[in-house]
């Protein structure tokens, strides 16, 4: 994780409107569930099952996990519900307000990278990227 998906998950917080570390952070942190499903021996077949467990305990991953899918596969149309069901939901947006934050830095004018979800609601990939890094190291330290 330290080599592949950490370093991904940083460069795309230092450049928050680069789409390309945008969708690197997202595939790399869909990817490392398989090494997790080695080490953690999660049941037979594939790592379908820590897919969907995983993304029952953390909504940043299932959101992760959704685009992941999405990017790789252009449009989801199976019945599973998802967050995230078309590659194009990973959109870059300038100039939004953060109401999180009151001061002259309040209004960001750089683009920013955004999963937007089904119901049209969206968050910044970094943020959700960096979510699911201190999940996964949960999820290690259980191992």
């Amino acid at each position: 994780m330290n080599e592949v998906v950490t370093p991904n998950v940083a460069a795309l917080a230092d450049d928050r409107g680069n789409i390309r570390l945008a969708i690197n952070a997202v595939l790399a942190l869909d990817t490392f569930v398989g090494i997790l499903w080695l080490r953690s021996r999660a049941g037979s077949g594939d790592d379908g099952h820590l897919r969907d467990a995983l993304a029952n305990e953390s909504e940043s991953y299932r959101l992760v996990r959704d685009a992941a899918f999405a990017l790789k596969h252009g449009e989801l149309l199976g019945k599973k519900p998802r967050l995230v069901r078309r590659a194009d939901q990973v959109v870059a947006y300038e100039g939004i307000f953060d109401a999180a934050v009151f001061d002259r830095s309040a209004f960001d004018t750089e683009a920013v990278i955004w999963l937007e979800t089904s119901d049209k609601s969206a968050r910044p990939a970094d943020q959700i990227a960096g979510e699911v890094l201190v999940f996964f190291n949960q999820v290690i330290e259980r191992l």
